[in-house]
């Protein structure tokens, strides 16, 4: 008899962890923004440029209390509207920082990025993330559903050029239901 009560207990303990899964939900709360790069030809080839994102999305609002688990998955760009007469290739650094401070991190690095071919073929472009502390404050602000500036230090091989990087941020919660 005390064999089949510990195996009755065991089978309505593994039922339950189980069951756990059953009432959770996975969604995806991906962040779009885009970064507008305007270097006339009188203009230095080094810039710096800003971008303010609300990161609170609808299901982020929905769910704020019930949030399990929250993670970025890659970040990646494209590019669009270009206009040069060269061929620009821009180098640079991806920060963010809480909206109205100035404590930016550095969150990846775009590399050789030639605007011209990547504007032309549609191109999705990975984004090394490249310092695992900034990227778990990034999570932590878009958890919370916070503003954020993102900011793109770089330099281009030439001017003029006049294009968007349209930023993707790849990311996912896990929420308690």
């Amino acid at each position: 008899m005390k064999k089949q009560l510990q195996l009755l207990a065991m089978a309505v303990l593994l039922v339950a962890v189980s069951a756990c899964k059953l009432f959770t939900k996975d969604i995806e709360v991906p962040q779009k923004f885009s970064i507008q790069i305007n270097q006339q030809a009188n203009a230095s080839q080094q810039f710096s440029t800003t971008k303010d994102v609300d990161t609170g999305s609808e299901d982020v609002r929905k769910y704020q209390d019930k949030i399990d688990d929250f993670k970025i998955d890659k970040l990646t760009f494209t590019v669009s509207n270009f206009t040069s007469s060269a061929s620009p290739v821009v180098s640079g650094t991806l920060k963010f920082a809480v909206t109205g401070t100035t404590n930016y991190k550095t969150l990846g690095s775009v590399t050789n990025a030639d605007l011209k071919a990547l504007a032309g073929n549609g191109q999705e472009v990975a984004v090394a993330i490249t310092d695992e502390a900034a990227k778990n404050d990034l999570v932590t602000q878009m958890r919370g559903g916070n503003k954020v500036t993102f900011k793109l230090e770089g330099t281009t091989t030439a001017v003029p050029v006049v294009a968007t990087m349209n930023f993707k941020i790849y990311a996912n919660m896990t929420v308690g239901l």
